[in-house]
């Protein structure tokens, strides 16, 4: 779907023009007047429902009307589902083009800036993974869709806001990739092609470098696969100062190792390394925007894990980079040994914040369902920022606690640190485990993703698989963080 900017109705030619309404509101008078210069009547009969669209043809082109829903219940959320429902039904009604009136949106009463919003969801809702449909058949949306707007900045806010979208849908399509394409080897690739065409920092380590460094929890998990592991940096101003860090699991397929899953459902297991596709659909963001104004850094530590011959076994002791000992009780319990070590490798950059993703534990899915996700942080303004960021950006976090007394089950008898402790609580023993292996110091938050990662839904501006989760989520924490002050984020 392409995106246009026009200066007046009148450029937009047979584009039909997009309004949305609030169940049982009425027009105001520049949407009466809007509708009138599409010949549409103002008062015929429209529900303004969630879900709900109405097309109108006029004297002077067609109008496609569709609801909010409540007009109490009316925020981001809503009016990025009610896009979601134009994009359809513009699809349904084999509409070549959409055109939004940038004052319109404006006249919603949304937090933020809702034409940009507008154009993230439009080209999120139009996303179709078919990189391996020998038909990938028709789009499923209409081919173009344009902002009318007059404003001297409206260039600028629509090509951030297609940067965003451009992320999210890489993360996407990473995650979407079947295991035996998106290889460690393959997300190295697309982090060099994005060092390449933005002029980042990439470093990309295979397994003999990262035992090398001493990473021998990491190590732990890649010993049963013969797809070689891969450890990326990416850098996106290496000669800049402290940088924010964020640091993403890259399992890029979970049998569990020799704590073997259960068969079913396993094939999803493809999108275990979300976090760190949510990180390079970051750095594609940052590259298409220009930057975000502080420099960032991505460590990415990417493996299979599968069992083999040479596969780690439960009872089995790794020392990881910092120089802590684990004993490996269920080697299905991964994601956390890998992380280790990236965190640990994170304290050369001396990091203003920290943050992880990961698809970590199917007790966070559990506790808080497939719609938000975890925040486990060691400070209150590191919490706010995420959560409020997140809200902002359609992606919600809950709080959980870091409390002294979760590390006690961790310790081992034989180890300094088990990788797993009780089955209850099972998502906070995991962001405990973590904490041992972020440097002192540094501010840092665990991001549980493991239930928004993925959906099985067809609706709002999703498709089923991955969802890009997070990498909106960054994008607003860079530009909290911006040192220049900046509003960068959408």
């Amino acid at each position: 779907m392409n995106i246009e900017i026009f200066g007046s109705h009148a450029e937009s030619g047979d584009a039909v023009t997009l309004m949305f309404r609030a169940e049982g509101a009425g027009w105001g008078i520049e949407d009466r007047e809007l509708l009138g210069l599409m010949g549409v009547d103002p008062d015929a009969p429209f529900s303004g429902k969630a879900g709900r669209s109405k097309l109108c043809a006029g004297t002077g082109g067609l109008c496609l009307l569709v609801g909010l829903g409540k007009a109490e219940e009316v925020d981001a959320d809503a009016f990025r589902t009610a896009v979601g429902v134009a994009v359809r039904a513009a699809a349904s009604q084999e509409l070549e083009g959409l055109a939004v009136d940038a004052a319109h949106l404006g006249r919603l009463g949304l937090d933020g800036d809702a034409a940009v919003e507008c154009i993230v969801a439009a080209l999120l809702a139009a996303y179709r993974f078919t990189a391996f449909k020998s038909d990938p058949g028709e789009a499923d949306c209409p081919g173009r869709f344009a902002v009318v707007s007059a404003d001297a900045d409206i260039r600028a806010r629509v090509d951030r806001a297609v940067a965003v979208a451009e992320g999210v849908r890489l993360a996407r399509d990473l995650v979407n990739t079947p295991s035996n394409v998106a290889t460690p080897e393959h997300l190295a690739g697309v982090a060099r092609d994005l060092a390449a065409e933005f002029g980042f920092g990439v470093q990309v380590f295979g397994p003999e470098e990262i035992i090398g460094m001493g990473m021998g929890s990491f190590a732990s998990v890649f010993r049963g696969s013969d797809t070689p592991a891969r450890f990326i940096v990416l850098d996106s101003d290496p000669e800049g100062g402290r940088p924010l860090v964020f640091v993403g699991k890259g399992v890029t397929f979970d049998t569990g190792g020799i704590s073997l899953k259960p068969s079913a459902k396993m094939h999803e297991m493809k999108g275990d390394m979300a976090g760190a596709a949510a990180i390079l659909g970051l750095f594609r963001t940052l590259g298409r925007a220009g930057g975000g104004g502080r420099r960032v850094v991505g460590l990415l530590p990417c493996t299979e894990n599968v069992p083999g011959s040479r596969a780690t076994k439960p009872g089995d002791v790794v020392t990881a980079m910092n120089g802590k000992t684990v004993e490996i009780l269920n080697t299905d319990a991964e994601g956390r040994l890998i992380l280790a070590d990236a965190l640990a490798y994170s304290a050369r950059y001396e990091p203003e914040i920290l943050v992880d993703l990961a698809t970590l534990t199917g007790a966070c899915l559990v506790a808080l369902g497939t719609k938000v996700a975890a925040v486990f942080a060691t400070t209150a303004e590191l919490d706010q920022r995420i959560r409020e960021g997140g809200s902002r950006a359609g992606e919600r976090y809950w709080p959980m606690p870091l409390w002294a007394e979760y590390g006690a089950p961790l310790k081992s008898d034989v180890a300094d640190l088990k990788n797993i402790a009780t089955r209850e609580g099972g998502a906070i023993y995991a962001a405990m485990f973590l904490k041992n292996f972020v440097p002192e110091g540094v501010d840092w938050a665990h991001l549980d993703i493991a239930g928004p990662a993925w959906t099985d839904e067809n609706a709002s501006v999703f498709r089923p698989g991955g969802t890009g989760f997070g990498v909106r989520t960054l994008w607003e924490l860079v530009g909290e963080y911006a040192e220049d002050g900046s509003e960068l984020a959408l």
